[in-house]
């Protein structure tokens, strides 16, 4: 049995009458009465009641005709579903991502504006996981601090934010509003997350300390940057971390900015080149398009 013949029959189902069918589909009744017969030899089946005055469905024939609508309609959804997948427009991305909230928000809120078909599967995990993952193909993009210099990972910067000073509200220095100098915490209890975790920030903080003539006591390490905000607020060190962390702030910890420094952290979409498809496409082109 072929699709066509199908067609041929819902066409002959619907108008009862072959010369009008014939005229629907765009052929000669010759051939079309020939395919619904061949139709009814695969399914040793009578379809039609025919005489000279009218064609009429028999019992079985209007059982097959709603199979048939439903299996053409099936067919219609299927056929629009592949073209929507081929064109990245449907399927399922799955997106891995750190603590910047406030960039991640701005692009799913314009990506489900564009590609509303799409499902959006989200993971939360610190960078090294991200890493993992995309290596592993077990996501499609991350979302997380770079750029990456690996040889199958591509990245495209997508924001960048200043480093801030965050000390509990009680510390001596919490009222510096004009900004920290870095000499002035080079005997403080560093609260940061470890290297493993995520090199980029953890190098940019050392870096940053280093730059200003001291190496950071560190007294506690939390596998999430935005955990270190409630450590802060209980008093149990200060940390400098990226302005994005402000999304976490408590009443308890303030954020300074850092005098005479002017390096930030840039938040990266990252892929894994071997991994293209045109749903990732259209989700890379769509983000690098985002002022």
């Amino acid at each position: 049995m072929e699709i066509r013949q199908l067609m041929y029959f819902i066409a002959v189902a619907e108008e009862l009458h072959f010369g009008r069918a014939a005229k629907r589909l765009g052929m000669t009744q010759p051939p079309l009465s020939q395919q619904i017969f061949k139709l009814e030899e695969y399914l040793e089946v009578k379809l039609f009641h025919r005489t000279k005055r009218k064609v009429v469905l028999t019992e079985a024939g209007h059982y097959f005709y709603k199979e048939s609508v439903k299996i053409n309609r099936n067919l219609h959804s299927i056929i629009q579903n592949t073209k929507l997948i081929d064109n990245g427009m449907l399927g399922t991305l799955k997106i891995g991502f750190g603590p910047d909230y406030g960039t991640l928000t701005k692009i799913l809120k314009i990506y489900e504006q564009h590609h509303p078909n799409v499902q959006l599967q989200l993971e939360q995990m610190p960078t090294a996981e991200q890493l993992m993952a995309l290596e592993k193909k077990e996501i499609h993009i991350g979302l997380l601090p770079g750029p990456i210099k690996k040889k199958n990972i591509e990245s495209n910067v997508v924001a960048e934010h200043p480093y801030k000073v965050a000390l509990p509200i009680s510390h001596p220095l919490a009222k510096e509003v004009g900004g920290i100098d870095l000499q002035q915490l080079k005997d403080e209890n560093f609260i940061m997350t470890p290297r493993e975790i995520g090199p980029a920030y953890y190098d940019t903080i050392i870096n940053i300390c280093n730059t200003a003539g001291f190496h950071p006591h560190i007294s506690k390490r939390t596998h999430e940057l935005q955990t270190i905000i409630p450590l802060i607020a209980a008093n149990m060190g200060i940390a400098i971390v990226p302005e994005l962390v402000n999304y976490f702030n408590r009443e308890e910890v303030v954020f300074l900015p850092i005098k005479n420094c002017d390096i930030t952290m840039k938040n990266c979409i990252a892929w894994n080149v071997e991994a293209r498809s045109p749903m990732i496409d259209l989700f890379i082109e769509l983000v690098k398009s985002i002022k």
